[in-house]
This record gives structure tokens, sequence and C-alpha cells, in this order.
């Protein structure tokens, strides 16, 4: 069976969605990060000697809306988008306080999360899709974003650098550095090992800076030469000028008063020796623990990272790879919100300490309920999400949802940015590695200053979860291991030394096995690192995972019973990780990894095989016909174009008021198409044309498309734009507030009675009436700016605030809808509807990256046809096809015809769809040429063409790029209060600027005395003294102009620009000045 993978891929995607590591992640934060962030807050707050404060359960509701009467109700993601709300559940915390002997305790309500759509906390989690559709969702909606104020945003997944694993590298003076960030909760502390001139190793932690490493593991409980000695192994030759060096510090003490010392430490010695234990504890390697008995781990595992040091040290080439993907980890949602949520509970706690001090010194203490309330905390949450601003000074972790298409908002989903900034060059960052393969697309990335740093995931890529699990029975199922370390192999767990084994090779092998049955974590990762002679396994979150076939001595445990199953609907993608078939391996395990790409390449040293060719790819990129066939930089462009084409970007659009989105009319699947795109049941955004390559009259020359415009007609390439309008009628002080009206005559800024035309009694505009620019949607009057405008009860005292459709567009209305807010205003939203029928300037593409704008619309009369009377839709140009080499338009041409010939859908998935023999073998049996060319005639004069043309059918994108959204020009209009030029900007109603290119390209033209009309658009005249050159003075009293300076009246007008003026004024102010020498322009 040629495509039979194809089989495993389907079930995983319907099986599974996208984004589900994203809404994992969420859940396990509401679930259990945020009762582990309040226990972690509960050890570091501090105890009063009049109260005391304990924090309990936190549990997080369901989203609810609080009306404005005080009633509550649950709440749909469609109701918070139409009503402006934000999308959140109410966050209840147990807190304890103790005063003297009474002890109150209560659960309050601390503030409210946004919660993401899709997860537990929705409530349209667990619902069916008929269920989703009943409540106004859209069926194929996957969630995994927030809706703050009405507006959907995304939570873009960060990647960074891994916490608790060495990084060993040369720092900027050259000198070898060992640095590890160790990570605690939400705490993240660097460690730094280096070497001094002296051969002495030294720790850099926290505030202690170069301490001699030999003191840190003495003060830590190792106090033995010998044992230090035995720990770091074979190499323990390089370390005897440590032992030697500090061979007088006998005990953990002394070494304690030897730290204080080197950091300058004050105080009495118990202080001493309590402020370096603290500091000992805390902050050097938390993640191994925080208390006293976990102190001989950290030194044990500081001995195996100076064994490490050494080994890299003698080792050149042992450098740490900082691109390779074992050593960077992707943040989701639960651990972007973990960091935020620590910092803004901790707030929320001083608050509280704050109110309670202060009662406290009052002797008058406040209920629970009283001191806990606070808004702050959902402010400052809801804020961090609704711009993206994060702690640690982050920008752009959220971002709003894109929804030009439906594949538009799963590629942001599942986009991961780093970082790193934009503007710096960062050159191995942005370059693809080899671990991205089958983790990230190597297509998919913008061009410009982000390129490599925003990466999207692969098809079939997950980012690991955290994975719970008890450490003692985990380390017991570990057989070989030696917990002393003493002699072999060493064994890291999470970056903590737990061993050593002496046979590393067969240790490996058992905890892989181990791992297919169950009895380890299948998320875990193994790596035996032979450099290093360590093995390291790891269970942390934020890993990208990816799923291949394990094989055997060289044949794979993938066999056609279990295709069978598959295809038959009697297994899931779960059964084949059950019965040891599938595995997710990490970058790290890979390494120990020989992956196949095709089963006939199997030999017995491959460990692995690809599940199918083309999971390299991501989402969009895999939807691409024949991709592979194409050149890279065009697959890239095919990509973004895919994104940028008009569709449906969700079902349920009749109830959602977007800015700026469109729908395709008449949408199509395509004929020729990956077998993804049908597993996905993504929304069609394309219709299939007859395309036909050859030149017409030089009308599609340089990337332009002739169009035909008989299908045109019928209905190719129509669409819908739509626009939302919105008004509100906002309360004011003193018992003004705004009205939805329609306006009375004597309203000051009354508009004409045509713009007030379609208004109904209520001063909203009717459905499906036909407005144009300026005429008033929303009738809406306003109370004056000033209290004292209002005394007077007038209706010429109310202000015309009427919302109008804007300048330069045309429309329909869509839909009415009439709402209120939580605070019981008034809510208008008004959505327009434009059919935008294709012209010249309208921008088409292919998904190979093909793009170009029409350039001609022929009569259907005039269009060239083959024998058989088909007439082609669109034209394209021969040139555009072998500088860019996109082999793959060429091969979904032919697929095209193909398919609608035997009326079929052709397979053109990368790497495995049907080859080109085939479709022209086909082509033959079908009557036709194999390599797809006909006779085609003029259609003006009838001849019959010299040569054969080639013509097919091809999947067609219309792009958002529209000339009916840029068209922009204008004969008068606003000027800028200051300058008295022409604004600028399209929405704004502005000028076009005339520039200084533009300026020489008029002279070179000869159109030189065209420029004075052009650039005197803010003429001014002005009265200028003919004795001394400065600006006149106009008395409009006494009807007299004269000069300031000399009191003459010899005045003369002088056109000027008013640029020029302000530039004279602005002299002025800098005590500077000017005399303007007049002359008769005559003589």
């Amino acid at each position: 069976m040629k495509n039979r993978n194809h089989l495993i891929v389907k079930k995983y995607l319907s099986d599974h969605s996208l984004i589900e590591s994203n809404i994992i992640s969420f859940n396990e934060f509401i679930n259990q990060r945020m009762q582990e962030i309040v226990e972690e807050i509960n050890e570091t707050v501090t105890k009063e000697e009049d109260f005391e404060i304990k924090l309990g359960k936190i549990r997080v509701g369901k989203p609810k809306i609080i009306e404005a009467d005080g009633s509550s109700s649950i709440v749909m993601p469609y109701e918070a988008r139409l009503r402006n709300f934000t999308y959140a559940s109410t966050i209840s915390l147990e807190l304890t306080v103790r005063k003297g002997d009474q002890i109150d305790s209560e659960v309050v309500e601390i503030g409210k999360i946004p919660v993401m759509v899709k997860s537990q906390a929705c409530n349209t989690f667990g619902l069916s899709k008929e269920e989703l559709i009943e409540n106004y969702n859209d069926g194929l909606d996957t969630g995994g974003y927030f809706i703050i104020n009405g507006n959907e945003r995304v939570m873009v997944m960060a990647e960074d650098l891994a916490e608790n694993q060495p990084f060993i590298e040369n720092n900027k003076k050259g000198e070898l550095t060992l640095r590890m960030f160790s990570l605690k909760g939400t705490y993240r502390i660097p460690t730094t090992l280096s070497e001094s001139k002296d051969g002495i190793f030294e720790l850099t932690f926290s505030r202690l800076r170069d301490i001699p490493a030999v003191v840190i593991l003495k003060a830590l409980g190792l106090t033995r030469e010998s044992d230090i000695a035995k720990y770091i192994g074979k190499d323990k030759d390089n370390v005897i000028v440590n032992l030697y060096e500090f061979v007088d510090i006998a005990n953990s003490e002394d070494a304690m008063m030897y730290i204080a010392e080197k950091a300058n430490l004050q105080g009495t010695k118990k202080e001493i020796l309590d402020r370096v234990k603290q500091r000992i504890d805390s902050y050097l390697f938390p993640h191994i623990g925080v208390k006293k008995e976990d102190r001989v781990k950290k030194a044990v595992t500081i001995c195996k990272l100076i064994k490490q040091f050494i080994v890299a040290k003698d080792n050149p080439h042992l450098r740490t790879d900082k691109d390779h993907y074992s050593n960077k980890r992707v943040r989701l949602s639960g651990d972007l919100l973990s960091t935020l949520f620590r910092i803004n509970l901790g707030i929320l706690v001083r608050d509280i300490q704050y109110s309670l001090q202060k009662s406290s010194k009052r002797k008058k203490f406040y209920s629970i309920k009283t001191i806990a309330k606070s808004t702050l905390f959902s402010h400052r949450v809801e804020s961090a999400i609704a711009t993206g601003s994060w702690t640690g000074e982050r920008s752009g972790v959220t971002q709003n949802m894109q929804k030009t298409n439906y594949l538009d908002t799963i590629s942001q989903l599942q986009r991961v940015s780093s970082m790193l900034a934009s503007d710096q060059e960062n050159f191995m960052a942005r370059t693809l590695h080899p671990t991205h393969y089958g983790r990230f697309c190597p297509i998919e990335t913008p061009e410009g200053t982000e390129i490599g740093l925003r990466k999207n995931l692969a098809i079939l890529c997950k980012i690991s979860n955290k994975i719970n699990f008890d450490e003692k029975k985990f380390i017991q199922e570990l057989d070989g291991l030696d917990k002393e370390g003493i002699e072999g192999s060493d064994v890291f767990l999470n970056g903590i030394f737990i061993g050593s084994v002496k046979s590393p090779e067969e240790f490996v092998k058992n905890i892989r096995e181990k791992r297919r049955e169950g009895r380890l974590p299948r998320q875990m990762s193994v790596r035996y690192d032979s450099d290093f002679d360590n093995l390291l396994l790891s269970t942390e979150p934020g890993r990208a995972l990816r799923p291949v076939i394990i094989a055997d001595d060289g044949v794979s445990r993938l066999k056609n019973e279990h295709l069978l199953q598959l295809e038959q609907n009697e297994m899931k993608w779960e059964d084949l990780i059950e019965k040891k078939v599938i595995e997710y391996i990490d970058a790290s395990e890979e390494e120990n990894a020989l992956v196949a790409l095709y089963e006939d390449e199997l030999t017995q040293d491959h460990t692995h095989l690809e599940i199918d060719a083309m999971d390299l790819l991501g989402v969009v990129t895999s939807l691409v016909p024949y991709g592979n066939h194409d050149q890279s930089s065009r697959l890239n462009r095919g990509s973004k174009t895919q994104k940028q084409a008009l569709g449906l970007y969700a079902a349920n659009y009749p109830c959602r008021l977007d800015t700026d989105v469109s729908i395709l009319q008449y949408p199509q699947k395509p004929v020729v198409r990956s077998f993804v795109y049908d597993t996905l049941q993504t929304y069609p955004a394309g219709q299939n044309l007859t395309v036909a390559i050859m030149s017409y009259e030089g009308y599609n020359m340089e990337d332009a498309l002739v169009f035909n415009k008989g299908c045109l007609d019928r209905g190719v390439g129509r669409s819908f734009y739509f626009r939302p309008y919105s008004a509100v009628e906002m309360n004011y002080a003193g018992g003004l507030k705004d009205e939805i009206v329609v306006p009375d005559k004597d309203t000051s800024g009354y508009r004409t009675e045509s713009s007030y035309q379609h208004l109904e009694d209520d001063g909203i505009i009717y459905p499906e009436a036909e407005v144009k620019e300026g005429q008033v949607l929303i009738g809406k009057t306003s109370p004056p700016k000033f209290l004292s405008e209002a005394r007077e009860i007038s209706v010429r005292s109310k202000k015309e605030s009427s919302v109008t459709l804007r300048q330069e567009e045309t429309g329909t209305i869509d839909a009415v809808f009439v709402t209120e807010d939580n605070e019981g205003n008034k809510i208008v939203q008004i959505k327009t509807r434009d059919q935008r029928i294709p012209e010249l300037g309208d921008k088409f593409a292919t998904a190979h990256g093909q793009k170009g704008v029409i350039g001609m619309i022929v009569p259907e009369n005039d269009v060239p046809f083959t024998a058989s009377g088909v007439k082609p839709n669109v034209i394209f140009n021969p040139h555009g096809l072998p500088s860019r080499m996109t082999v793959g338009y060429l091969l979904e041409l032919l697929a095209g015809k193909v398919a609608c010939l035997r009326g079929e859908v052709v397979d053109g998935t990368p790497f495995s769809g049907e080859n080109k023999r085939e479709l022209e073998d086909q082509l033959k049996s079908l009557g036709f040429r194999y390599d797809g060319k006909e006779t085609m005639f003029n259609g003006i004069t009838g001849k019959r063409m010299d040569v054969k043309i080639f013509i097919g059918n091809l999947y067609y994108l219309k792009l958002k790029h529209m000339v009916g959204n840029k068209i922009h020009g204008r004969a008068s209009g606003k000027v800028a209060l200051l300058t008295r030029q022409p604004v600028e900007g399209r929405s704004r109603g502005g000028a076009l600027r005339l520039g200084e290119m533009e300026q020489q390209a008029l002279v070179a033209h000869g159109a030189s005395l065209l420029l004075k009309e052009r650039y005197d658009s803010d003429k001014v005249v002005l009265p200028i003294c003919k004795n001394c050159g400065t600006i006149a003075v106009e008395d409009t009293i006494r009807n007299k102009t004269y000069c300031p300076i000399c009191n003459s009246e010899e005045v003369e007008p002088v056109e000027v620009s008013y640029a020029f003026k302000l530039l004279l004024e602005e002299l002025q102010g800098l005590h500077i000045k000017t005399k303007l020498e007049l002359k008769n322009k005559y003589e």
C-alpha cells in the first residue's frame, strides 16, 4: 500500500486537536499550578505578632456575567464577543487570619481570571458539535484563545533556554564557564561555575560571587577531601590544587564563615551563619531542594558538574550548542500565566498584610472579605492579556487573533516566538537547525526582522506538559542504578544527580522498554551522552516531542494488521502507543536514535522509522499540492498567501462583529489536495479555475493576470466585506446621558435630512438598507461638553454625535444587534456588508506563491478557446515560471485537469502524491495529450494559434488586498491645524504626499511648473514691511496695516507657504531676527 502511513497521520489529526498542548497547559494551571503557587507564597508570608495569614485551597469557577441589576447568568463565548465582555471566571481562595487567639477562616473572591476557550473552565467544554452550534458557536472552533473586552487574544508560545541543565561555553573574555539556570516553581536562578587563573574552581550565585567551589562543598556538608575526590571521579588530579588550597577548612561552619567574609556579611556569628544557610538553601540549585537535608544532594551535583567542566576544558569541541532543541523549551499558556499569577497574588497578599497591620494598630479588625476585596488583581491580569505586556518587561506575549481565514487562525495558534530581540543579528538562532526536523516547519517563517525567530510547529509535533509522578517509585524502576554514584556513568534526572550505572547501554534499553510498557512516563526522554559519560533523564514540560515508529533489527513494528484496524476505525492513536508501535522522542533522545525516512531504507542500525515524509512540514505548508517540487522561497510565500486568502473564517460569522473581515461567496474545495485538507475539516478559501499559460496582448506581463469577464459574471472571486459600527448610551455626571434617537432639527450639528432617511423611530437603521458614505447608521445625541451649557434645558444644547458610514464606502446593513453592558448602558452594534466583485488591481494567488493582480478583464467572446470550446478563466504569463522554479504549480495544473476529467479528487500530498507519469498516462487514456497541451484558437480572429497551449485546472485564492479597500485620492479636505497642510492617512480623509522623488519625476517629465501648484496647498498672503522686511500687523479695529517694528505703513502683500511663516515665527522664538527683501516680480 503506497500511502498506508497516511492512515496514521489521519488518525492523529482526527483524535487530537492541533493546539491541545496549550489547552492542557491551561487546564494544569487552573487545576494544579495555581494551588502550588498559593503554597509557595504561604511559605514566604511573614508572621506578625498580632496576626497571621494562611492561604488555603483555591478554586476557579465557570464564566458568568453579573448584570446591572445584580443578577448573574452563565455566559457563552459568542455573548462575551457581542457585549464586549471579558470571558473570565471568579477565583475563590480560602483565607485564614489569626488575630491573637481568634481564628477566622472564609472563602473569599480575590478577583477574576480570563478563561481559555475550550478549556475545562470554559462553558463550552464537553459540548458536542451540535450543542456548540445551538449556542451560536462554531462547531469547528479549536479554542485556545481568550476573550478580553470582546476581543479575541492569542497567547503565543514562547521559546526559551532550558532550565536545570548545564551550558558550557566561553564568556566574552574567552574563558570557559559552566552555567545552569535553576528553576523552582516560577523562580529562575542562574549559577555559574568558572576557573580562576590559579586553577581554583569558583561558583557564582545570587549575591555570592566567585566563591571557591571546594568551600561551597564543605559548607554543604561534604567536608572530607576524599569524598570530594571520589565524587568527581577519575579526573580528581585536576582538583588537587583546589583541595590543598582549602585543607584548613575542616567543617561546615568554618566554610560558611569563609563565605560570609567573602560576601562581606555583617552581624553576630549566629546571624551571619543563618544568612549564609538561607542563601545556600534558597538560591543554590533550588530545583534540587530548599531544605537542610538537600544540601548533600547539591554538593554531589556540584562535584559532577566540575567533572563535566574538566572534560569540556580538555576537549574544545564540547561546547553547548544553544540552538540544539534539547537545550530549548517552549513556554505554553500555563507557564506564562503562572508567572503573571504568582506576581499579582503576591501583591494582593502584601496588600492584605498591610491592611491588617493598619487595622491592628488601630485595634479595629475588619472582616476578611472586606480586606481581601481587590479589583486591582483582576485589572492587572486582564490588562496584561489585553496588551501583551508581561512581567520582566516583555511585550507581544499576546496578540489579536487573526481571522482572515480558518488556516490563518490555526497557524497563529501553532506559532512559537523566540524571546530574542528581532533587531539584533543572532544569525545562528535564526538558522534552520537539524533538530527542528519534525518539530518545526522549515518553510513557514516571516520575512524581515522576525525571520527564524518566529516558527510554527510541525503537523505532528507535541509540547510536553508537566508530568506528575512519585520520584521514589520512579527511581525504584531504574534497574542497575547505584545511588552512591561512585563508579560508572552518572545519571541525572531533570538536572539532579541520582546515581550511576556500570552498563549505560543496557540501562537505556531497559528504561525505553519500561516507558513503552507504561511503567515509566511515556513523555519522558532518556539519552546517553558518551562525550561526558552521562545518562540524562527528563520529564520536564516544554520539550518539543515528535512521534516515530519503533524499529527492531531493521524491521518496523507497524504491521498491515495495524493499518487495517486504523482504516476500519477499530484502533485509536493511543492504541498504537499502548501496543508499542509508536513512541514520542525529544531532540535530546534523538541524538541516540537513527531514523529512516522510508521503510525500504531500514537497516540493522536503525532504531526508528518516520511515520510520513511530509511530517516535517507545518499545517499550512502541508496543504500545498506537490509542495516538495517548489523552491523554498516560493513555498514560504505560498504559505503566507494561503493565510491571506478570503474564505470562511468562522461558521458563526453572522452573529460576530469582527473588524476588517471578508467572506468568499462561493468557496470550493480544491480538486487537487493533500490528504491533510480533508482530515482537518478546514473551511475552503479558494476556487478551482481553468488556467491557460500564455501571453495575452501584453496585459498579463509582470505577474498580471488576464481574467475572463464571463467567469466573473458567474460569481468567480466575489466576496462580501464586513465592517462593524457601534454606539453606546453613556451616563455622565449631573444626570446627563447620551440618547440613541433620531436627532431633532434643532440639535447642534444637525446633518441633512437625507442623512437620516434610513433611521427608524428608535434611531437605528433597519437591516438590508442600502447606505452610502456619510449616511447615518445610528442616530445619537450627546449632552454639552460643559455642565454650564446644559443649565438651559433646550434641544439646541444637545450635540449631534451620530455614527455614520465611513468615507469612500457603500454597503448594505447586514445585521443589527441591540444589547447592554454590565453597567446597564445600551449598546447598538451595526454590521455593514459590501459586495466586492473582482476588478482591475485585485490580488489573486496560488498556494505556490505565484501571486499577481488583475491586469485585464476580457469579454468572454474575445477569450481564446480550445477545440472543444473550453475557455480559460485565467491567462497566466509563462515568464513567471522559469526563474521561480514552481514545478508544483505545473503539476497541480496537470493533476487538476485529470481530476476534472475523471470526476475524482487527485492526491497532491507533498512527497507522496500521484506522480507525473501516472497523471500523463491517465490524460492519454482520457483522449488528451500526455503533457496537458491543447490546440487553441484566438477569440478575436478565430484563427488557430501556432503553438499548443498548456491548459488545466488550478486552485486560485483571492487575497484580502483589494482595490476597494486601498483606493485613495481627494481634491480638497481636512488640513492640519498647526501647518495648514493636508492631513495624511486614508482613514482620516488625508492627501497623498508629493515627496522628493515625485518632485524629480515631474521635473524629468517636463512638468516642473505643475510643482508650484502642487506645493501651494498651504498658500497664505502675508503683509510684509517694505522697510525692515518683517511681518506687518493687520489692525481690524482701525482698519489699518502697519509694521510693529518701524511703524511704517508701507506694506506689501506677499504669497508664501504657511509652513514658511511658521518657520519665521520659530526663528523669532529662538531670538533670531529675519528680514525679507521685496522685489517687484515684473522687473
